[in-house]
């Protein structure tokens, strides 16, 4: 029987994906349609005039370094004509590569394309909406087949936070068990006081928050430690990863942790080594500089990171020899599948690499157990076969 002996907690789903059937009638032109350029590049061209993005970046995975150039990478075909790895819309081709890298479940974030759905909206609200629905249905679909090793991150819109609330809603409704955040809840780059009701209903839905790298604003003003000796922290320390502890530094400073002393925060591609200088740092910072601000906080602001906050490494290999100062249970890893910094197909001689030396608890912990704790998972499950 197999069990989990690996979850990734970073992967995307990328390929020519259609998005149209997804779409009511109505609002089948918002799909973004994929199209080559005369010089051979292929191209993602939304709805709505926006810019044209560049296949590239997302689809690494089977070319060696040396071969990754424009002119091999920014297609998600083989030369043959066959799909390249992880480009595939089938999902049970995904299960396939998740076996070949000895992988045994993904967290999945979305697509280039995905993204794009609600780009030509044009600020109809309705069309905005659907958009946002048709990715979530989608997801939901593909990720149907084996809901323990395709863990899909919805998206929501956000339009109000009730819109957010209804939408991931309805997405734990079909089976979605995390939100990818990429604006605080009913847009904006700050918490406001009614994001208060998005966290009570992902607590009451199970849902958990993942946001990948960052979300929200995390750009400050280079004077900003006056108002905030957090956020300045958080924000420019040349010890942080700023779009990932901007957030942090709001979720601490808003009250939320306070509020909600269940919630936690999952960072997929945030890395992690940077956390164990920063995580003192910041409480340095707080300690100096609280009582000029007027910032009074329940306890220190690292202790609010270990009992809230979860992280992802991919290639950062001086994590694992941090974790003593970072805390095992902060750690997860993912591997980025498809894209240009992952691992596959080499995850499980990486990882050999990664844990040298380290005890097995230890390693189990970080690529089971976490993953398993924050998404609601149960490490002994039997896992659905590949087809």
């Amino acid at each position: 029987m197999r069990r989990y002996q690996v979850i990734s907690g970073d992967g995307h789903i990328e390929g020519p994906i259609d998005f149209t059937p997804y779409l009511p009638e109505k609002y089948k032109g918002l799909a973004p349609t994929l199209a080559q350029r005369d010089d051979g590049a292929w191209v993602w061209r939304p709805a709505g005039g926006i810019s044209e993005i560049l296949v590239g970046s997302n689809v690494y995975s089977g070319l060696r370094y040396d071969q990754f150039n424009k002119a091999n990478a920014c297609t998600y075909w083989n030369p043959d004509g066959s799909l390249r790895p992880g480009a595939s819309p089938d999902p049970a081709v995904r299960l396939a590569e998740q076996d070949t890298d000895g992988v045994d479940a993904e967290v999945l974030y979305f697509p280039m394309a995905g993204g794009m759905l609600a780009a030509g909206a044009a600020g109809d609200m309705d069309a905005y909406r659907a958009g946002v629905r048709a990715y979530n249905e989608f997801l939901s679909e593909y990720c149907s087949i084996a809901p323990d090793r395709l863990i899909g991150t919805m998206l929501i819109p956000y339009s109000s936070v009730e819109d957010a609330i209804a939408e991931m809603t309805y997405g734990r409704e079909k089976g979605l068990r995390a939100v990818c955040l990429q604006q605080w809840p009913g847009g904006g780059a700050e918490p406001a006081p009614e994001t208060d009701r998005f966290w009570a209903a992902a607590l009451d839905l199970g849902m958990a928050i993942a946001p990948h790298i960052s979300f929200g604003g995390f750009t400050m003003p280079a004077h900003e430690i006056q108002v905030s000796p957090l956020r300045a922290v958080g924000g420019f320390n040349q010890l942080a990863n700023p779009r990932t502890s901007a957030p942090v530094a709001h979720f601490i400073e808003s009250g939320i942790f306070d509020r909600f002393p269940e919630l936690k925060v999952y960072f997929a591609e945030s890395e992690v080594s940077w956390l164990a200088g920063w995580l003192e740092y910041i409480d340095e910072f707080y300690s100096r500089w609280a009582p000029f601000h007027g910032l009074e906080l329940a306890k220190m602001p690292s202790d609010y990171v270990r009992d809230h906050c979860r992280f992802c490494i991919i290639s950062d290999r001086m994590a694992v020899p941090l974790r003593s100062y970072i805390g095992t249970e902060l750690i997860m890893w993912g591997s980025e599948f498809p894209h240009s910094v992952g691992t596959w197909p080499d995850s499980a001689y990486i990882l050999d690499e990664f844990f040298e030396g380290v005890p097995e608890e230890e390693r189990r912990q970080i690529l089971v157990l976490n993953p398993c704790e924050f998404f609601g998972l149960d490490p002994d499950h039997e896992l659905t076969p590949t087809p």
